[in-house]
């Protein structure tokens, strides 16, 4: 038994169902929106001369505001979220050592030597 959900969409006029889990189906809706307004833009433009041609001219638009993301990522150096969290749990680790170490400050407790 499969966790798909059956979703149907309109783009450009033209209905289309995507079995898809549950979860993602906010991701979907949103991408259809995405492809609908550019396929939309597309029909109405002088180029414009039949469905395919409007669907390819939509996705070759989205691929390049992909790619101009990308790059713009790259260029700004971007730093992997792996690389983040682990200079996190590394300043955690060090902070907590500092509080085991100065714990004692301010309590009048004598420090124990490990």
């Amino acid at each position: 038994m499969s966790n798909t959900k059956q979703v149907e969409v309109n783009i450009s006029g033209q209905a289309y169902r995507f079995a898809i889990a549950p979860e993602n189906e906010a991701a979907l809706l949103e991408a259809v929106a995405l492809v609908d307004e550019q396929m939309t833009r597309h029909k109405s433009g002088p180029a414009a001369k039949g469905v395919e041609r409007v669907a390819v001219m939509a996705a070759i638009s989205l691929a390049s505001e992909l790619l101009a993301v990308k790059r713009k990522q790259r260029e700004d150096g971007a730093i992997p979220v792996d690389a983040v969290r682990a200079r996190i749990r590394e300043l955690n680790d060090r902070a907590d050592e500092a509080l085991r170490q100065y714990a004692h400050v301010g309590t009048g407790a004598p420090q124990s030597q490990a």
